[in-house]
């Protein structure tokens, strides 16, 4: 009995160091963000009053509509009491604040990426989950290899590739390069979700009739919708945070830039606005955090599937 009772508690205790340490980790890493979102949701200048809020006693959106260039510039000037911005810089700032369009740029190239890396993945995917040859496993290692190599040491041959191709200052120049550098963990991935369906499957597609490329399409692939959208969000989000490359191919042309490399940009241009700036930082982690609270569930079903596979 008493070594039921040893058992029992020692579970407990176990399960109360674990809940505890959760819980510490979630606000070290949450506070930062719980400060940017209450200085978002300030009046201009308030972030500089003392003592200092934790949370806004007046809630406004003036930092998401400035951000976002739904602001005119007589409400700007008159907002501008008490702030760092000269009277005669607002109709500059007016036409520099949107962040519409670097969000616009994020969304075209994430979208982009995730579409084609799955397209050439699950190709890939399929030859070395499905196909009988020999090596198909060192073949899916040899892959992994150019993923192990840090992005910042292709930056510098990327560029010069992009230059080379007169895609310099243009979307194609993000879109490319991130497509192979998100095929390797996709292909992966994917191919650990084509090795759990059983070989049956084909076989009596085959029987009815199917072509290969149509057993590819029409049966392996909705079967294996999982493990494809699980690859394809976290295609999409590399891409949306990719800073070095963009910052770089984008050559500082705001109508080219991403949400990272406009970031900076924004943070250097108006580095006493904080609340423009914890708005825009709001504004571009919050597609990331929704599609992490929405879609949690099925990038967990798709990583975990076949992941003894091999």
């Amino acid at each position: 009995m008493s070594a039921k009772l040893s058992h029992r508690y020692r579970t407990q205790y176990t399960y109360l160091m674990q809940t505890v340490v959760t819980i510490l980790i979630a606000v070290f890493c949450l506070t930062p963000m719980f400060y940017i979102l209450s200085t978002s949701l300030k009046p201009r200048g308030a972030e500089y009053m003392i003592p200092l809020e934790l949370w806004p006693s007046k809630p406004t959106l003036q930092a998401y509509r400035a951000v976002l260039g739904i602001v005119e510039e007589a409400e700007l000037a008159s907002e501008s009491k008490g702030s760092m911005v000269l009277p005669a810089d607002q109709a500059r700032i007016v036409k520099s604040l949107s962040f519409v369009t670097p969000l616009r740029n994020s969304l075209i190239v994430s979208s982009a990426v995730a579409a084609f890396s799955l397209l050439i993945s699950s190709l890939s995917a399929y030859a070395i989950a499905r196909l009988r040859f020999r090596y198909k496993i060192q073949s899916l290692i040899f892959l992994q290899l150019g993923a192990m190599i840090p992005i910042a040491v292709t930056i510098a041959p990327t560029f010069m590739l992009m230059r080379s191709l007169g895609l310099l200052r243009t979307l194609l120049a993000m879109i490319i390069p991130n497509i192979f550098y998100n095929v390797p963990m996709s292909t992966w991935l994917i191919a650990c979700y084509f090795a759990e369906l059983p070989f049956d499957l084909e076989d009596a597609a085959k029987v009815d009739g199917y072509k290969p490329i149509q057993i590819f399409w029409k049966v392996i692939i909705p079967l294996a919708a999982p493990g494809l959208f699980s690859a394809g969000v976290f295609a999409f989000l590399g891409s949306w945070g990719e800073f070095m490359l963009a910052s770089a191919v984008s050559m500082g042309i705001p109508a080219v830039q991403t949400v990272p490399a406009a970031m900076l940009n924004f943070s250097v241009q108006f580095r006493y606005e904080w609340t423009w700036i914890s708005a825009a930082i709001i504004l571009s982690v919050a597609l990331v955090a929704f599609m992490t609270l929405v879609f949690q569930r099925w990038v967990i079903r798709g990583l975990t599937a076949g992941a003894v596979k091999y």
